[in-house]
This record gives C-alpha cells, structure tokens and sequence, in this order.
C-alpha cells in the first residue's frame, strides 16, 4: 500500500499557481504555527512571506516554531514563496531570481558558473505577489487576512525586500533585508542606489511603525569574500540612517565571523525576533 508523500516539515501545505503574465508557477507553501506547550491555540497575529523559498522556508518556520514554543516570539504564519519548476539542485532558481528580485530596466548579465542572467522583473514580481498570492493565502488561511505583514529576502530577496519598501511601503509593516544587494547590477564601486530612493522618498510615504531589519555577515566587505563589490555592510549603515530620517524603526545586526553564505540561520533568528516579538 503506498500512502500519499508527506511534507518533510510537518503542517505545511503546499499548492502551485500561476500569475496573470507571470511567466512560471510559483510554489506556495504555508506553515501554520504550533500551539504552544498548555495547549492554547492563538491566533496568527503576522505573517511572514518569505522570498527565495527553496533557500530558506524550513529556515524560517523551524526558526518561528521553536521561538514561539520558547515564548520568544509571537504566533506566525510563514509563507514561502519559491518555483513550482525547482527540482532541488537551485538550477532554475538560481536563473529565476535575478529577474524576479531586481528592479528594472530588464537587462542581461554573463555571470560565471550560471550563463546569462536576465535581470528587471521585480515589478511584475511584486505584482504577482500582491495580486496573486496574498489573495490566495489569505482565501485559504482567512486569519491572515487581518494579520501584520513582514517580507523577508536575502542577498537578491534583500534588494526585493528594499525595492517593495520603496514602491509599496503601504503592504507590508515590517521587513527583513538580510545581506541585502542595495546596488544596482552589475555593480558600481561606491553607488548605492536603493538608499538614496529611500532618502527621496516624499515625507510620511514610510508608515509610523513599519520595522525594518538588516543585517549582514561580518565578512562580507573582507577581501576575496562574495560579494564585496555589492558593498554590503557599509550601504546597510547607510539604509539604517535614511530609514530613520523617513521615521521607521529598524534593528541593524552584523554577525561576526560569518560571510554572505554563512550568515542566513542567525539573521532569520535576529528578524524574528525583532519583527514578530
């Protein structure tokens, strides 16, 4: 008797759908959160969606379970937003995002070990996101549809996360910018073009009480680290200081010993524990 494939993370459900224009299926998986030890069940007071999903999705709901189970952080719905076309070995992911996470004009780029890179889809990204899988989850967890939301990204997701700051600030109220690439690419020593569209923002375009989270890992400017032309930790300083002249609170964390690789388990921890106490 063969039984139905189950999730390897418990209580996650799992669908692919297909926006208007989109191009590809996306993999939308929802965790719930647990009750906690007496048996309570509380209601999801955030939800979290997160970007780049088949990086970092069982990250960040074993991050929020166990931290909600501590007493460390609130109730959270996480939802992981990844390619219904990945099979496991990054490949398309690894194409896709750039298109997906970088803001426009589109362009292309030959990067080593991956070919051509397309990059410039990050509006239609957005509006997939928000025309299409919002909608969805909350028509299937009606409990979100009330709940604060946060938008995680690293690396790429990071710029995605800035961009939707900048061109949507009204749909999420908190956001984790983790290694952020706040540059356009192909880079340029010394610009930093996502913060200065913050610092043009027109004033009270940044809600009162919108959270932002940085971070980065403590050698990711060090040289011969990937990726220091991006200039990481220096425009993330930057980001913080242009966040607050806009009145948002944010937490800036740089996690010694860590490189941009290495640095994902304990910036999701940090975010967590900043954007849904």
């Amino acid at each position: 008797m063969t039984e139905p494939a189950l999730s390897s993370i418990p209580g996650v459900e799992t669908f692919a759908i297909l926006p208007d224009g989109f191009g590809c299926r996306l993999r939308i998986s929802i965790a719930r959160p647990v009750a906690p030890p007496d048996g309570r069940e509380l209601p999801a007071a955030s939800v979290v969606y997160v970007t780049d999903a088949d990086f970092s999705f069982g990250t960040v709901v074993e991050a929020a379970r166990m931290g909600h189970l501590a007493g460390e952080l609130g109730p959270a719905t996480i939802v992981g937003i990844g390619y219904a076309e990945e099979t496991g070995d990054y490949g398309f992911t690894n194409r896709r995002r750039g298109l997906d996470f970088y803001r426009g004009p589109w362009r292309e780029l030959d990067l080593p070990g991956i070919g051509t890179q397309e990059l410039g889809g990050a509006g239609s990204f957005l509006t997939a996101v928000l025309d299409t899988v919002v909608p969805e989850v909350e028509r299937r967890v009606p409990e979100t549809a009330g709940a604060r939301r946060i938008l995680f990204g690293v690396s790429a997701g990071g710029h995605f996360a800035a961009y939707a700051l900048i061109e949507r600030p009204e749909a999420f109220q908190g956001f984790a910018l983790m290694s952020p690439a706040l540059i356009d690419f192909p880079p340029v020593p010394g610009d930093e073009q996502l913060v200065e569209a913050i610092r043009v923002l027109p004033p009270g375009a940044i809600r009162p009480g919108t959270a932002v989270f940085l971070s980065a890992g403590g050698r990711e400017e060090e040289p011969g680290e990937a990726p220091t032309e991006a200039s990481i930790i220096s425009n993330l300083y930057r980001m913080r200081a242009a966040l607050h002249a806009q009145g948002a609170s944010t937490q800036l964390v740089v996690l010694p010993g860590e490189t941009h690789f290495s640095a994902l388990g304990a910036a999701v921890s940090r975010a967590l524990r900043f954007l849904v106490p």
